[in-house]
């Protein structure tokens, strides 16, 4: 046996060694495996994330995401027009005092107010009733000054009206009597006589009320101010100085009245009531 022979052998019985002893090694009735066990990888995809708040076109009302890629950022959602030609008026910025905001009546609500006036309600109040049946709108600061403004230039043109109005009635008083009143007497005068149907003894056949004298000034004095709430008789007294119940005349005679004409403007004049 040369030895080229022995060499083969040789190797021959070391790999059947090392197979013998890999065989007892290796758990019973399984198989070794031939593969390696590879590590998973999990598979690409794009991070999902929410746009920012609270701004009010990332709103979460408005359902806004982002989808964050190796290409960019893309916003999903309603897109906010950027264009020239659409332009919005600011939104007014309302007046607060106490927790609570100022707001003009657009209808009269009640507990709250008439149409037109200015007054403070809970913001609760204001959007979940006034502005949502569209009874009441904000209003800024520059708008009250407006208003106001507008406001006291009317009184002062009814107040001068007023004057006028009393002025008038005066020098009807005056011209009435034909000389100036003694310095006795707080007024002298008749500014308006009414004729009405009378008993012989100067019992009157119905009576007059304060309506009836406010309508017969409007028709003597045409041009007076007799238009608002704040015009009205405000006192009646006979010609012994007792006032007259309910402001009713029942009787012929000189009264004493008291007209109110304005916030600070009164005027007194004498009513004659005669028989027809």
């Amino acid at each position: 046996m040369n030895f080229t022979t022995r060499l083969s052998l040789l190797v021959v019985v070391v790999c059947s060694m090392a197979e013998a002893k890999s065989s007892a090694a290796a758990p019973p009735n399984k198989a070794a495996s031939t593969y390696s066990r590879a590590s998973f990888v999990p598979p690409a995809s794009p991070t999902l994330t929410k746009a920012g708040w609270p701004s009010a076109a990332n709103h979460p009302s408005r359902v806004q995401k982002q989808i964050v890629t190796g290409y960019g950022t893309e916003l999903l959602g309603r897109k906010k027009n950027t264009g020239s030609s659409s332009t919005k008026t600011a939104a007014v910025p309302p007046v607060t005092k106490n927790g609570k905001i100022q707001i003009k009546i657009l209808t009269s609500v009640p507990n709250i107010g008439q149409a037109g006036d200015i007054v403070f309600v809970s913001s609760a109040v204001f959007q979940n009733q006034l502005q949502r049946q569209k009874k009441a709108r904000l209003i800024s600061a520059e708008e009250v000054a407006l208003i106001e403004a507008e406001k006291q230039k009317e009184e002062a043109e009814a107040t001068q009206k007023a004057i006028d109005t009393k002025k008038m009635m005066e020098e009807t008083m005056l011209a009435s009597v034909g000389e100036e009143c003694s310095t006795d007497q707080d007024i002298c005068g008749v500014a308006l006589t009414m004729k009405r149907k009378a008993g012989p003894e100067g019992n009157l056949f119905g009576g007059i009320n304060p309506k009836m004298i406010m309508e017969e000034l409007a028709n003597a004095f045409p041009d007076g101010s007799w238009e608002g709430k704040q015009v009205k008789l405000t006192d009646m007294k006979d010609s012994d100085g007792k006032d007259v119940k309910k402001k009713d005349i029942k009787h012929t005679g000189e009264y004493t009245c008291v007209v109110k004409l304005g916030s600070d403007v009164d005027v007194t004049f004498i009513l004659s009531v005669v028989a027809e």
